[in-house]
């Protein structure tokens, strides 16, 4: 396999007969399956080369390499040559070579008490909750500010919290924020407190110091593209290139189906049943719904998949274009796909996120006559009142129930 990347047949003699060399020929192959170019494979033997000789002058063998023993090499690197490159490579040397038990698996290093607190309470709302595992992450943002702020860098004791701790704290993050923020922000707390009092963190409910954030329900109008400005969205997709080939599939998913930006993430191949022309979606509580699959968005999405989606292990159906090949990490990579597309094609949009494109799919259909009870079935929504909002959207009908303003003082 060195052959393929190397032309000096001495230099692959050399790296074969190294401490190293026994593994080579192998990394090179799981180096070429992630998707690495020749030229970026052959610079990472380079540096296990230059490992290997630093082994062999301390007198050490591969199965003496430990990650501290890696950390050391690369502390006595010359700077010119130290790079973000060499501390990737030699990870992923060391998980092939554990992974293929040359060396032993190295022992997980024991968390702090906060960080069993955050896995304890992320477990707690996948399995106990049923949300998704993204959810966690995003509560323990706020929730690791809150902690911080009573205890900062010292050990966490959640029985030394008071219903005044609480107060307080709200009281110093809610001014400010919108109210859906504001909101979000009392919910999570509430939900966190409400975990620690019942797996016995603290002795006591806290969750009474925690008053209700007034959100009145339809008061927001919802943020939405008009049908010229969706167009423009997609047409500024650069189809000759496989990255815009992929991202206007994506773009097509979020404006013609209205997926959220997770469920893109979520998308695998097995979902789309080309045959029946439809596909499976992976929605919110794990919901899965089947949905009519538009002949172009169909279209862009086996172009992708034949012409640009690299081979590799993971079944997701986006994937990203650079090594190592692995599906979406987050919804947040479709936002911010979306808000560079937004800001390539000049649409000036109201909300800059992926969920703009499933408001502006609402709005449109409501345009054109559909009931609301329809768009809740094409959005998926679990509850009618969900879809309500978009129905101030309408000022055609809303002008047929607006009563005519009294004049000339009459009553």
């Amino acid at each position: 396999m060195l052959d393929q990347f190397l032309r000096d047949d001495g230099a692959v003699q050399r790296m074969r007969a190294s401490p190293l060399g026994s593994q080579l020929d192998s990394f090179a192959a799981r180096l070429s399956q992630l998707g690495y170019a020749r030229s970026s494979v052959r610079d990472r033997l380079w540096t296990l080369a230059a490992l290997a000789k630093w082994l062999k002058r301390r007198r050490l063998r591969i199965s003496d390499l430990r990650r501290h023993v890696a950390a050391a090499f690369l502390k006595r690197r010359p700077l010119a040559r130290r790079c973000h490159a060499e501390a990737t490579t030699l990870r992923l040397f060391l998980d092939h070579l554990e992974a293929n038990a040359v060396i032993p698996t190295s022992p997980l290093i024991d968390p702090t008490p906060i960080a069993r607190l955050k896995a304890r309470y992320e477990t707690h709302l996948r399995q106990d909750r049923g949300l998704s595992p993204v959810t966690g992450p995003r509560h323990w943002f706020m929730l690791g500010r809150f902690l911080h702020a009573h205890f900062g860098d010292g050990p966490i004791n959640p029985r030394a919290l008071t219903a005044d701790d609480v107060t307080r704290y709200l009281l110093e993050q809610i001014p400010g924020r919108s109210p859906a923020s504001a909101q979000l922000h009392a919910s999570t707390l509430r939900s966190f407190l409400r975990f620690l009092w019942q797996t016995g963190e603290t002795d006591r409910d806290l969750t009474a110091a925690i008053l209700p954030v007034r959100r009145w329900r339809l008061v927001d109008v919802p943020k939405y593209l008009t049908p010229d400005e969706v167009t423009r969205l997609l047409n500024g997709c650069d189809r000759s290139s496989p990255v815009g080939r992929r991202d206007y599939a994506i773009l097509l998913l979020l404006a013609r189906l209205g997926l959220r930006g997770g469920e893109v993430v979520r998308l695998e191949l097995d979902d789309i049943d080309w045959h029946a022309g439809a596909l499976t979606v992976c929605g919110k509580g794990s919901v899965r719904s089947q949905l009519p699959l538009p002949s172009d968005v169909g279209e862009a999405l086996a172009m992708y998949l034949r012409r640009d989606r690299p081979r590799c292990g993971t079944r997701r159906v986006f994937v990203r274009v650079r090594a190592p090949h692995r599906g979406l990490g987050h919804p947040s990579t479709v936002s911010t796909l979306v808000r560079v597309a937004l800001t390539r094609a000049a649409v000036n949009a109201p909300m800059k996120g992926a969920h703009v494109l499933r408001h502006s799919l609402a709005t449109e259909l409501l345009r054109r006559g559909a009931s609301l009870a329809d768009i809740g079935d094409v959005l998926r929504h679990q509850h009618p009142t969900t879809t309500e909002i978009y129905a101030k959207v309408d000022l055609t009908r809303l002008r047929l129930l607006a009563q005519p303003w009294p004049s000339g003082g009459g009553r």
